[in-house]
């Protein structure tokens, strides 16, 4: 499909425009108008619709930004009623980002874009002009080809708002509030609920705890306040994940493991899965992993073995000097990992179990994704319906 818009002479300039934060001099700017139209703007619009709705969904953002054509047919049901008919999904890397961490967060998407014939590609962070600006410290889960985001920091108060994005059209929609205002709770989804589990209920985010659970039932889009948990005020989520039906959680003091189904009031102290600071974390074929910034590795915890160990292969690979990072499953045994530097770093990295029980990596690509004053707050992988 890419071949055949390059044949066009479209997919040149579909990336001449789309290259985000690029100076261009006065001259490439009167060359680039001097250009003719390209044939795929004569095409008839039920043609046009079905070559769009074969390309990848990753460089949707970038043709939002070719024409207003594109731009239009982007959000249109009309294609997104003929990707259905074509039922293929695709996982894609949604990231939401706060220029300095105390501004609303903006949604980006993971693009990539083939280098012709070189063999190589270029991988970046592609803004998604058409989703309105959310709250700070709000709480994500993937359903579907759609994006939960609950509660958080906007115009510098806690809201129980929810938003609905919907993947295939970068639109979004409000829901039915939460029964509390939150932010910085964990989020995680089981058996078609969503759970969500403390968080700050006051502007002082250390000493305004919410000791409260609530339930979110998909399928009749209505909340239930669960339970008031049993634990001490002051507790900060760092990092949360699900696996095997059950919530793993962290805090500065402890990790504990939680059954929100068949004991939601119960949580369980871990010592082993507390033993190494696990941050920005992800789940690959029920293995957590995540990069240890200090250590400079990237560890995995089995928890069936309830063990830890480091993914071998990768050493040399990664940028140096990391100040933090986030992981996301990325589908067949793959990771991303985002990691910042001076400028945001990204690695696609599938991991495998060998004989003997070790775990090995192997770096697909790493690159620079995004330059700038920014910082990821989250990553959600989503399988987008096509």
């Amino acid at each position: 499909m890419i071949s055949f818009l390059k044949k066009l002479g479209f997919y040149s300039r579909l990336y001449d425009q789309s290259s985000i934060n690029r100076e261009m001099s006065s001259s490439e700017i009167r060359a680039q108008k001097k250009q003719p139209p390209s044939p795929i703007s004569s095409l008839p619009e039920e043609i046009f619709v079905d070559i769009v709705a074969r390309v990848s969904r990753s460089y949707y953002p970038t043709l939002s930004q070719v024409s207003r054509r594109f731009r239009s047919l982007v959000a249109s049901p009309e294609l997104y009623a003929r990707r259905s008919v074509l039922r293929r999904t695709e996982q894609c890397i949604y990231v939401a980002i706060s220029k300095d961490q105390t501004s609303d967060i903006h949604w980006f998407t993971l693009c990539i874009k083939p280098n012709g014939g070189g063999g190589t590609s270029d991988h970046r962070l592609v803004h998604i002009p058409s989703l309105p600006p959310m709250p700070l410290q709000g709480s994500y889960v993937a359903v579907g080809s759609s994006i939960f985001v609950m509660g958080g920091f906007q115009d510098w108060s806690i809201t129980s708002s929810v938003s609905l994005i919907d993947c295939r059209s970068h639109t979004a929609q409000p829901l039915a509030d939460m029964p509390k205002a939150v932010a910085g709770s964990v989020a995680q989804v089981i058996d078609g609920k969503i759970y969500v589990i403390g968080g700050a209920n006051g502007h002082s985010p250390m000493k305004s705890r919410s000791r409260t659970m609530m339930e979110f039932d998909i399928e009749t889009e209505v909340w239930k306040l669960k339970s008031r948990l049993d634990w001490e005020q002051g507790k900060v989520w760092f990092s949360s994940v699900a696996m095997g039906g059950k919530i793993y959680m962290r805090t500065c003091y402890n990790s504990f493991v939680c059954d929100p189904v068949t004991s939601p009031d119960h949580f369980v102290k871990d010592e082993v899965l507390h033993s190494k600071e696990w941050l920005g974390s992800c789940v690959v074929e029920d293995v957590l992993y995540y990069f240890d910034v200090r250590g400079k590795c990237l560890r995995a915890y089995d928890p069936k073995l309830r063990s830890w160990g480091v993914v071998n292969g990768l050493e040399g690979l990664l940028p140096r000097g990391c100040s933090w990072s986030k992981a996301a499953s990325y589908g067949g045994g793959k990771m991303v990992l985002f990691m910042q530097t001076e400028e945001i770093w990204c690695a696609e990295i599938a991991v495998e179990r060998r004989q003997g029980g070790d775990i090995w990596g192997t770096v697909e690509w790493c690159e620079v994704v995004l330059g700038g004053n920014f910082r990821i707050m989250d990553c959600v992988p989503v399988a987008v319906l096509l």
